[in-house]
């Protein structure tokens, strides 16, 4: 609080370097006042003619201190205050003698050409330079109060050596006059030469500007360069800026937050930003950049310069629709661009989802300020944007970037009714208690005010192109399909997102990660992204299409879904690609009735699928339903689907996952392949309306193929599965157990009068080498059933127990005392399909026993 008093004070005692009211008054021209004096509001037409106004010293002579070395008037300020004026002026002396020359033999007095005489005296920072050594130059700046009514060319600066032959021992040797056509302030465009710090440093006024505020103020930002010419560093030297209106007001000038520190290494250069707050009755034509600095402890402030200001520039922020906005970083040129917007309305309040691209047209790399964002309305409300694009976003030239900006706002969705503020940073340091003008930054103005595009409803979000621009290239990403499917006891949230190259060359992707935003909240779970073909480079005009995963509850409701792609710029930087918008309603999956059959896939890459038929299995406290799904190759090459994946569903919405056996082998040009599903469930369940979701099983961001256990799936599609009447067959002739096909051409079953009995089959066993299958878990339970209703089993394995071919025999035997005493008779014969240990009848024949085994009986001999 005492340094804002302070420098109220040093302000309300009217901080008013002179512009040459009176100076300019005498340099006045015939006709018309000096451009080159336009700082002066006080400056009256003269009606004599006199000499041109100059702003240099150059001109006056050197005053001879010794046969060789001199010393000039290199430069004079003046500063008014309420109790007269500040006059500082600097003296540089070159020393072309042999020996150093010793600064304590000669100084320096003013006298006023009516005599008065005033006693300068030598700044702080100038107080210990006592010599100056042969072949170099030393500057000593002077200060001193004089009248307020004096002007600097009624002074004489005199130049003073002692010389012990006069009277009062001190002999002068010349004087310096500043000629009444003088002007201090450095005309527009021109450069100032100032010491800082005893460094050298060239000042240069780089323009000013004007940005739109609020409450009928302006915000005025001045652009100022310095150039250190002189050889060592510039360390943070004790400045002030001040802007000077035409009437004499002061207004204190604010450094932005990268200008408040002013470190400049020798022959190096520095652009400060310096900001005020105005009102917008405030003129600023001819107005002035006053440079001030404090010296010593008592912090004495000298007048160092005065810059005229050039005309103001009212910066043109404000741009139409679809217009570009240029903002000067750096000295380079950032375009902006708001492309597009999206609106979702929804009862009374609406979303807005923006796209602003960002493209460096300069020569440079900058670093994007961290500008805020924020919406307006007419009547004045602000709705703030939350992002962090921005945050160490750096663009090289020609580099393009696209940031999403998301708000919610009330309202009917009319973006006609607002627009999108562009508001330079803050510094939000929370370290308060040093904090002046000087070192805190706490002005946002506008750098660009942007009206809305016209809005598209962006609806569920699917099928609907969104385009994008980057370094890159031009990609239209659109979300094709947005699936929630059963796993486990969680659910899978699965987005079919396609990416095209918009652009007339090749182009690769970036890398890229998903994210999810469900009713705002992002899920912070596992998520995956897989693209459905390898490489990332695409042509012009290609698309690729990618999945997008997580998990959530499988109890979870929500009303508003994000599905976003991050790009992964390295290990700790990442810059949010795009966001596509749906309404959370989940599509339903597709579903494919009874007998029909789905295509998947692109013209030379084309699987067809198909349920071909489904069984019921009995068991005894729960039955299994199994399914066998067709996949058929209409590609011209070896081809198909990774591992599938499958979830039984009721008709009440109970999932049953499904257990799946299919071959690792592909299946070639028009060969099926075929994928088994089974699962147990209760007795009670009703199949008749029965459904069979079968997906593409996912690991580790790829398809799963071989035999790779799958984490998710994606793709899903619901099959109607009605349970398959099996008829049961009168012959074992032509028995489906596909792909193969069993007949028994003959069965004996011979009594030879003992326990045992020979069961000996003659069969054909054949097998669709068109067709790829798993492992065949099905087993072939052969019941003999004597007539007196006594059973007995056999089980065959397919395939190994039962060989394919023609005219194949197989025998077993079936021990049982029951058969000791039988001579004759018939049996019948059932071949059950059997399943994890749960079967279905699927033939059966009756045979008599063969007899021609059975010993003969001899005959009783009676001798």
């Amino acid at each position: 609080m005492n340094q804002r008093k302070l420098f109220v004070s040093l302000l309300a005692s009217t901080l008013l370097i002179s512009s040459t009211a009176g100076i300019a008054m005498a340099a006045s021209t015939t006709n018309k006042t000096s451009a080159n004096s336009s700082n002066s509001t006080s400056t009256k037409k003269a009606t004599t003619t006199t000499n041109k106004v100059v702003h240099t010293l150059s001109n006056l002579s050197p005053v001879k201190v010794t046969s060789r070395s001199t010393v000039k008037l290199t430069d004079v300020n003046i500063l008014s205050q309420d109790d007269g004026n500040v006059v500082t002026y600097t003296l540089t002396y070159k020393n072309n003698d042999s020996s150093p020359l010793m600064m304590i033999d000669y100084w320096s007095k003013v006298k006023t050409k009516g005599g008065t005489l005033f006693s300068p005296k030598l700044i702080a920072k100038d107080q210990e330079k006592k010599t100056v050594a042969p072949g170099s130059t030393v500057d000593l700046t002077y200060v001193m109060k004089v009248g307020r009514e004096v002007k600097l060319s009624d002074l004489n600066f005199l130049i003073v050596k002692w010389d012990f032959n006069q009277a009062n021992y001190e002999r002068t040797l010349g004087k310096f006059n500043v000629p009444a056509s003088y002007s201090i302030t450095t005309p527009v465009g021109k450069t100032k030469t100032v010491r800082l710090s005893d460094s050298a440093v060239k000042v240069k006024v780089a323009g000013i500007k004007v940005f739109p505020g609020e409450d009928k103020n302006q915000y005025v930002k001045i652009g100022v360069n310095l150039n250190n010419i002189s050889y060592k560093l510039l360390e943070n030297p004790n400045i002030k800026w001040i802007l000077r209106t035409p009437s004499g007001t002061n207004y204190p000038l604010t450094p932005d937050k990268d200008s408040t520190s002013v470190s400049i290494q020798a022959q190096a250069n520095k652009a400060l930003s310096l900001m005020a707050s105005l009102p917008t009755s405030v003129k600023l034509q001819k107005s002035e950049l006053l440079l001030v600095e404090e010296q010593g402890e008592e912090k004495s402030v000298l007048p160092v310069a005065a810059l005229q200001l050039p005309e103001a520039s009212k910066t043109n922020v404000e741009v139409a629709a679809n217009q570009p906005n240029i903002i000067s970083v750096e000295g380079q040129r950032l375009s902006t661009l708001l492309e597009s917007a999206k609106v979702r309305v929804d009862d009374g309040a609406y979303d807005l989802n923006m796209q602003l691209v960002l493209k460096n047209e300069g020569k440079k790399a900058i670093k994007v300020p961290t500008y805020t964002f924020e919406v307006r309305t007419t009547d004045g409300t602000v709705y703030p944007i939350e992002t962090k694009a921005l945050d160490a976003l750096k663009l090289n030239p020609g580099d393009i970037k696209t940031i999403k900006l998301n708000t919610s706002l009330q309202g009917d969705g009319d973006t006609s009714k607002i627009k999108l503020y562009a508001m330079s940073p803050i510094d939000k340091s929370e370290n308060t208690e040093s904090a002046t003008p000087s070192n805190s930054f706490e002005f946002s103005y506008p750098v660009g005010v942007y009206a809305i595009p016209q809005a598209v409803s962006s609806g569920d979000g699917l099928n609907t192109e969104s385009v994008i621009k980057n370094n890159k290239g031009t990609f239209g990403v659109s979300l094709g399909s947005l699936q929630r499917l059963p796993w486990l006891d969680s659910d899978i949230v699965a987005a079919k997102v396609t990416i095209r190259n918009a652009g007339t060359k090749t182009v690769q992707l970036p890398e890229l990660e998903a994210m999810f935003t469900i009713d705002s909240a992002q899920v912070d779970g596992d998520k995956k992204l897989i693209y459905t073909q390898s490489g990332k480079l695409l042509g012009a005009g290609m698309t690729t299409e990618a999945y997008l995963l997580t998990k959530i509850p499988s109890e979870l409701r929500m009303s508003r879904l994000e599905v976003s792609l991050i790009e992964k710029v390295s290990e700790e930087e990442t810059n949010e690609w795009i966001t596509l918008n749906t309404s959370g309603l989940i599509q339903p999956i597709s579903y494919v009735g009874s007998g029909k059959t789905y295509t998947s896939g692109t013209a030379d890459k084309e699987t067809e699928m198909g349920v071909r038929r489904t069984i019921r299995y009995p068991g005894t406290s729960s039955d299994i339903v199994y399914t066998e799904f067709e996949m058929t190759n209409k590609s011209l090459r070896q081809s198909g689907l990774g591992k599938l994946v499958g979830y039984f569903k009721t008709s009440d919405g109970q999932y049953y996952r499904a257990t799946a056996k299919q071959s690792e082998r592909l299946p070639g040009p028009g060969q099926k392949s075929i994928v088994t599903f089974w699962a147990k469930v209760p007795k009670s369940g009703t199949f008749s309306d029965m459904r069979l979701i079968v997906g593409e099983g996912i690991a580790d961001s790829k398809f799963v193929t071989g035999e790779g256990e799958a984490t998710a799936y994606v793709n899903a599609l619901a099959f109607e599965v009605p349970p398959t009447s099996i008829n049961v067959l009168g012959t074992l002739t032509n028995i489906d157990l596909y792909p193969y096909t069993f007949t028994a051409n003959s069965v004996r079953a011979y009594l030879a009068g003992s326990s045992s009995v020979q069961v000996e089959m003659n069969y054909s066993l054949s097998r669709n080498e068109e067709i790829e299958m798993g492992e065949n878990e099905h087993k072939l339970i052969f019941t003999l059933t004597d007539q007196a209703g006594k059973t007995f089993e056999k089980e065959l394995a397919i395939g190994t127990d039962l060989k394919t071919g023609t005219n194949q025999a197989i025998s077993w035997s079936i021990e049982d005392s029951f058969f000791e005493k039988m001579r004759g008779g018939s049996y019948r014969l059932n071949v059950y399909d059997q399943f994890q240990g749960q079967r279905i009848r699927l033939a059966e024949q009756g045979y008599g026993y063969d007899m021609s085994k059975f010993p003969k009986e001899e005959p009783e001999d009676f001798r």
